[in-house]
């Protein structure tokens, strides 16, 4: 490489390493004034996050977890509902659809409807 590529190389990172310093040392400043915000970005897995942390990268990213939340949550009240109902892994509702058939995400009444077509099962119940 010549010296003149060499240096607008470096050039170029380093004015990006500034940038990031800087906005770092803006982040710095504002968690010491609120610990909150020191708390809330300790929370945050960077790796799941896919571009710069704008306004829409964090939206993207709220939405992301939002949505592992209330599957996840789902899922985990499938099976509390079965060690209750103490059945086995895989028994079916009494629709008698499996499980998977029922909502993704619960309602906002804490229900998981089947999706099956044509049931009208409005709730996973294993008894």
């Amino acid at each position: 490489m010549s010296e003149s590529t060499l240096h607008a190389t470096y050039a170029s990172v380093s004015r990006s390493a500034a940038e990031q310093a800087a906005a770092l040392q803006l982040l710095l400043a504002r968690t010491t004034v609120d610990p909150n915000l020191a708390l809330a970005l300790a929370q945050i897995d960077t790796t799941d996050i896919k571009g710069p942390l704008d306004a829409a990268g964090l939206r993207a990213s709220l939405a992301e977890a939002e949505a592992e939340r209330d599957m996840n949550r789902a899922l985990a009240e499938r099976h509390h509902r079965r060690a209750l109902a103490g059945v086995a892994l895989g028994t079916s509702c009494a629709c008698g659809h499996s499980a998977a058939t029922h909502g993704p995400r619960l309602t906002e009444d804490a229900r998981l409807p089947c999706r099956h077509d044509d049931c009208s099962c409005a709730d996973l119940d294993f008894s």
